[in-house]
């Protein structure tokens, strides 16, 4: 029992950070942000992975972080949604597309993102 309450412990720490479940390694996530959920379904087409992250912090916060980290190193913004918010993205080597949305509730974030591989 201890034993798999170790690793499920380390298991959710690997779901807060990139690499973890098909997010990249470098792939920028708010800090202290929690793992609400994530899905990696591969199929002939590719591989497509959904994640959610609450994070506790105002949305404007957020957006500062993300409008920084996904704009530099491996990541560029390629374009924005005005009407619903969304940010679509690229890895530079073009390997990976993606899309973020941010929706703020009071003092809490949530950050979704799509990944096209």
């Amino acid at each position: 029992m201890i034993g798999a309450l170790l690793a499920l412990n380390s298991l959710s720490k690997g779901w807060n950070q990139g690499g973890a479940f098909g997010v990249p390694q470098d792939f920028p996530i708010y800090p202290s942000a929690t793992l609400s959920g994530v899905k990696e379904t591969v199929s002939t087409s590719g591989t497509r992975v959904t994640a959610t992250w609450e994070a506790d912090a105002p949305l404007d916060t957020v957006t500062a972080y993300y409008a920084e980290r996904l704009d530099r190193g491996s990541w560029q913004i390629t374009g924005t949604n005005a009407v619903d918010g969304t940010w679509e993205f690229r890895r530079t080597d073009g390997k990976i597309h993606g899309y973020i949305q941010l929706s703020g509730h009071g003092q809490q974030t949530r950050v979704d993102i799509l990944l096209l591989k």
